[in-house]
């Protein structure tokens, strides 16, 4: 049967050729299509959440929506120092002192948020040294700062100026100082670009009257594909009563919205292939069918069963599909590697409108393998799906009306 099967194949090969084609490139499509999607996407995110906000945070339950220093986490709390990072899939936590304050130069001013960071944690993550464009990074015991580039361009200031800074501290005391600029940093987030200030940790607390005080914890994932999992053990580790452990997706709500958006764009687009693809092999199918009409009546009426030829018919067109499977996946590998690792990069405008959300002009490949088998099984799926009319074809087969010539 399969040799019969295989042999009836290369009999019209034209035909043949033209149902693996539409097999192939209907993978080879879909897996472009999904792998330029998620790797710009993933770069996009990626490059937000490492600049500042992280995949997961935890905060003093109620801080997320009051933003209060109120709201604080005792930095030597013995309940976060036990946490087992191996187990969880942690990497490390990263603390942070935020707050809000408003910033003068002479006749400027402006509103700005306040980050206290561990300089040497920080740069694991954030990587903030290498985004300094004048000046240099600090140390966790100089008393310098360093202001967003946005932020410092309406501030009209540069590296070795003084900002004034006044704000509201820990539990109500007053919060003011003069601070020493010692670098000009440029964030990728046009938001975060316009109004940040980055100070030691130790030297914020300071300024805000609250030592040995923090407004959350940047937990840095081993695995980003764990957040999750990593979300829902923290949540089950600390008290809730006294602890909130919060995802990107809940933090960035509107990047994450439009995220989920786009991918439901992304989605309909590859249905369209997929009907596309559907219908061509369907067609193929049925000219298949219709060219050898008389064929199948011939071997009926010398004796073939008719579900011995419902075999055959479904031998013929499952080698066609696992041939255009195998032969899309090997096509589309290489074009993904090489993409992966040579990233179309933008010019022009096109590159300037990416340099102003803070990313690079690059449109990368995510490589992975599970988007490409994803996309091998659907296709596959939808061939199996086209086998129900042949078979259905011949179960009703007439074989007078076929022997008719």
């Amino acid at each position: 049967m399969i040799a019969l099967a295989w042999r009836n194949l290369w009999r019209n090969k034209r035909r043949t050729i033209i149902t693996i084609a539409s097999v192939l490139f209907a993978v080879l499509f879909s897996v472009l299509l999904r792998g330029f999607h998620k790797g710009t996407w993933n770069e996009l995110i990626r490059s937000v959440l490492h600049s500042y906000s992280g995949y997961v945070q935890i905060h003093a339950n109620g801080f997320w929506d009051n933003r209060s220093l109120d709201y604080t986490i005792n930095q030597n709390d013995s309940i976060l120092k036990s946490i087992d990072f191996e187990k969880l899939k942690i990497k490390n936590l990263i603390p942070r002192f935020e707050s809000f304050a408003l910033a003068s130069n002479k006749e400027k001013i402006k509103g700005t948020i306040i980050v206290g960071i561990d300089p040497e944690l920080e740069q694991s993550f954030t990587h903030i040294n290498d985004k300094i464009v004048d000046g240099k990074y600090f140390s966790n015991n100089e008393n310098g700062i360093l202001v967003s580039q946005r932020l410092a361009e309406f501030l009209q200031i540069s590296t070795n100026d003084s900002l004034v800074l006044i704000s509201q501290g820990y539990q109500g005391a007053s919060a003011a100082g003069l601070y020493h600029v010692i670098g000009i940093v440029k964030l990728p987030s046009p938001e975060f670009d316009n109004q940040m200030i980055f100070m030691p940790l130790k030297t914020a607390q300071d300024f805000y009257s609250a030592p040995s005080r923090l407004t959350s914890w940047i937990v840095d994932l081993s695995q980003e594909s764990e957040m999750k999992k990593v979300v829902k053990n923290l949540q089950k580790i600390l008290p809730t009563e006294k602890y909130e452990v919060m995802s990107w997706h809940e933090m960035l709500v509107e990047l994450y919205q439009q995220f989920v958006s786009d991918e439901g764009g992304a989605k309909i687009m590859l249905a369209i292939l997929y009907l596309i693809v559907g219908f061509g092999v369907f067609g193929t199918v049925m000219m298949m069918l219709s060219e050898r009409r008389y064929e199948m009546g011939i071997m009926i009426a010398v004796g073939m069963k008719r579900y011995r030829l419902i075999s055959l018919i479904a031998t013929e067109l499952i080698f066609i599909c696992i041939i255009g499977l195998l032969s899309g996946i090997i096509v589309s590998i290489p074009i993904l590697y090489y993409y992966h690792l040579n990233p179309i990069t933008f010019s022009g405008e096109m590159a300037e409108v990416y340099k102003a959300f803070g990313m690079e002009p690059i449109m990368p490949v995510e490589w992975s393998t599970g988007y490409i088998i994803n996309q091998a099984i659907t296709i596959g799926i939808i061939a199996i799906v086209v086998l129900l009319y042949p078979i259905f074809y011949l179960y009703k087969f007439d074989i007078i009306k076929a022997l008719k010539r």
